[in-house]
C-alpha cells in the first residue's frame, strides 16, 4: 500500500537537494520550463543525468517532441525564479536573459541566473508511477562557478559554507 502523500512528502522533504530550471522549446515555437529538484547524475561514461517529471506536465510534450532540454542549475539568489517556475500560471520568462540551445534544439540557457547549465538530447523516457524518468545525454554544459541554490523542508537557501569532503587517500591513507 504505501505511505500517504502527506508523510511521503515529509520524508524526502527532509533531503536538501539543489535546485534546477529545466527548459525546452515546444513545437509551437514557445519556450517551455519548470523548477525540478529532482535531478541526478546517472553515469560518467557516457556522460547522462535524469530528472523526473509528473505526467500531467505541460512541459512534457515539449521534451518528448523535441528529445532535447537543458537543465539551468540555479544561484543562490534566484529563488524567486523558482518559485515564478513553479507556478502553474504565468510568463515563467518575463524578465529572463536567455539564448537558445543549439544543440537542444532552441531550448533556453538562463544565462543570468545560473551557476551551470547542461544541454541534453534525450535518451530514454522511463515511465514511474505518475512521472516519467527522463534520461539526458549531456552534450554541451558550463561550470561557472557560484554558490547553489538549495531546497529543504519547503524553502530555500544558499548552500552554507562548507568543508571539502575528505578525499579517498585521507581516509585511507
Amino acid at each position: 500500500m504505501g505511505i500517504d502523500g502527506q508523510l511521503f512528502r515529509a520524508v524526502v522533504g527532509s533531503f536538501p537537494t539543489g535546485v534546477t530550471i529545466v527548459t525546452a522549446m515546444a513545437s509551437d515555437g514557445l519556450p517551455r520550463g519548470l523548477t525540478s529538484n529532482a535531478v541526478c547524475a546517472v553515469s560518467l561514461e557516457p556522460p547522462l543525468l535524469l530528472f523526473c517529471l509528473d505526467k500531467r506536465s505541460n512541459n512534457l510534450p515539449a521534451i518528448l517532441e523535441t528529445k532535447a532540454f537543458v537543465v539551468n542549475f540555479l544561484a543562490a539568489e534566484r529563488g524567486d525564479l523558482a518559485t515564478r517556475f513553479a507556478s502553474p500560471t504565468g510568463d515563467r520568462f518575463a524578465g529572463t536573459h536567455s539564448v537558445p540551445s543549439a544543440v537542444a534544439k532552441g531550448a533556453p540557457i538562463l544565462v543570468d541566473d545560473i551557476i551551470a547549465h547542461a544541454e541534453c538530447l534525450l535518451e530514454q523516457a522511463i515511465e514511474a508511477g505518475d512521472h516519467y524518468v527522463l534520461i539526458g545525454h549531456i552534450e554541451v554544459g558550463s561550470s561557472n562557478g557560484g554558490t547553489p541554490l538549495m531546497y529543504l523542508r519547503r524553502m530555500y537557501a544558499a548552500w552554507p559554507d562548507a568543508k571539502p569532503a575528505p578525499r579517498d587517500e585521507d581516509i585511507h591513507g
